[in-house]
């Protein structure tokens, strides 16, 4: 699987989404607070803007893992109830082998087969 913090097909496993997020948080607050000290509110705000999109991409791949698109984000806006909403979309089980957005991130089909058959 790429590691890409911009592209918005494909899909990744919680885990995974997990990881990438907490990283991209931390790297976002250190640079971000960086710029604030450096530049003030306005430094910030391109560091903000791109963890927006890199968030977003990332669950974007995470919604296509359980079967769901990207519009399924927009649900955030409705106060309470969709912010819950999506956390559990987000952390969900994923959709067992090949789906519209992609193959499975967790498979391992022929991971570990012998060839017998073949000759030294």
């Amino acid at each position: 699987m790429k590691w890409t913090l911009f592209g918005w097909h494909g899909r990744v496993g919680r885990t995974t989404w997990s990881a990438r997020m907490f990283a991209l948080a931390l790297v976002a607050i250190a640079f971000g607070l960086f710029a604030q000290a450096l530049l003030g509110d306005p430094g910030a705000a391109p560091v903000t803007a791109l963890f927006a999109w890199c968030a977003g991409a990332l669950s974007t791949r995470r919604l296509h893992d359980v079967g769901r698109s990207a519009w399924s984000l927009l649900v955030v806006l409705v106060p309470v109830v969709g912010p819950l909403w999506l956390l559990l979309q987000l952390t969900r089980r994923g959709v067992e082998g090949r789906n519209r957005c992609g193959s499975d991130p967790l498979s391992r089909f022929d991971y570990l087969q012998v060839d017998i058959d073949r000759q030294t």
